[in-house]
């Protein structure tokens, strides 16, 4: 009976050191600068945009973090292949939908000004 419990804990441990360690090997990237709508406004409007990734198989997961003051907006995360990924990063990992959707909350919490 006793076993049960500490077998869980067991899995329950293991499982989240390998989500640490995939983690661990994740890249990062920081944008600073943008050409299109709404990633330019978005670029302009926030204080960091990071791109973290992983690669695997030569396809790579991406997700992006977004910073403005003390909000944080995080999107899903994506696979984009090798050729995508390398061409536009933050359009590839950021839909224009996600992007105009968190740029209009960036105007809803701190208004026309920053």
């Amino acid at each position: 009976m006793k076993n049960i419990p500490t077998k869980a804990i067991k899995n329950i441990i293991f499982m989240c050191l390998l989500g640490f360690c995939h983690l661990a090997n994740a890249e990062q990237i920081t944008i600073s600068t943008a050409d299109n709508y709404p990633y330019k406004n978005l670029v302009n409007r926030t204080n960091a945009i990071n791109i973290f990734y992983t690669t695997d198989n030569g396809n790579h997961r991406c997700r992006v973090e977004i910073t403005l003051k003390k909000m944080k907006w995080l999107s899903p995360e994506k696979q984009v292949n090798k050729e995508a990924f390398n061409d536009d990063i933050l359009s590839n990992c950021l839909s224009k939908e996600t992007a105009e959707k968190i740029l209009h909350q960036t105007f809803l919490q701190f208004g026309q000004g920053l």
